[in-house]
């Protein structure tokens, strides 16, 4: 599947907005005339564009999570990029819940473009996912899969955002699995009921259950999707 110039999975020139290379030009011809005349000035309402562009990209990448401190702002990029020495303490930990798994997705979906181009990839995967030992996993019939692998190596945030997603993902899938296990449990009204509900469930404590191999899509047009065991995870409310 590749991917045509018009894809938000293409090869990009910058990740830069159209609008604000065109502010980028005009402020350039402006500074070159103001040289030659001895002087430098920037106007008002550039200025003012150029701020709001700033803004928009820290929103981008910032959202608000569910965590084991509450509901929290967190700037992905510092979530997943350790300062130099490492954190004083411990950040918030993220909760598997569908917002939190949302916020990442579409933090991948808007770095992807310009990854892609800046390491000279002209297609994303049709999907990833992680084997056992967190290690990634690309389709085999993939033909950029050791330069993708190569490029995310040197992207720590963008591959710690899609695995932690991944992660987020499973754990929210298995928890959906033993949530009717809990109700029937908690409803049952004898000793009896209870050990009836045990037996019936009793597939969930077994050592060697597997847990469902999840797996992150990219589309031809830009949207991120996650499956487990190939089947559409099944989203509350959805």
């Amino acid at each position: 599947m590749l991917i045509q110039a018009a894809n938000p999975w293409s090869a990009v020139v910058s990740p830069v907005s159209s609008s604000f290379r065109k502010q980028s030009l005009a402020a350039t011809a402006v500074t070159t005339a103001a040289n030659a005349a001895g002087t430098v000035s920037i106007s008002q309402a550039a200025r003012e564009r150029l701020a709001a562009e700033s803004s928009a990209a820290t929103a981008a990448r910032t959202a608000t999570f569910d965590t084991d401190q509450g509901t929290v702002d967190i700037d992905i990029e510092a979530y997943f990029q350790p300062p130099p020495g490492g954190f004083t303490e411990l950040p918030p930990l993220m909760l598997p819940s569908p917002a939190n798994i949302q916020a990442l997705n579409d933090y991948v979906a808007q770095e992807m473009p310009g990854f892609l181009s800046a390491n000279g990839i002209p297609q994303a995967p049709a999907s990833i996912s992680y084997d056992r030992n967190g290690e990634l996993q690309l389709p085999a019939d993939y033909p950029y899969a050791e330069q993708f692998k190569a490029a995310l190596d040197k992207e720590p945030v963008l591959a710690r955002s899609m695995q932690s997603a991944v992660a987020l993902t499973s754990h929210f899938v298995e928890m959906q699995k033993v949530l009717p296990f809990h109700e029937e449990y908690t409803a049952a009204a004898s000793s009896a009921e209870a050990a009836a509900v045990v037996a019936k469930y009793s597939w969930l404590f077994s050592d060697n259950r597997p847990s469902a191999q999840i797996s992150l899509h990219f589309s031809s047009d830009g949207q991120i999707s996650l499956s487990a065991d190939g089947e559409p995870v099944a989203w509350p409310g959805a």
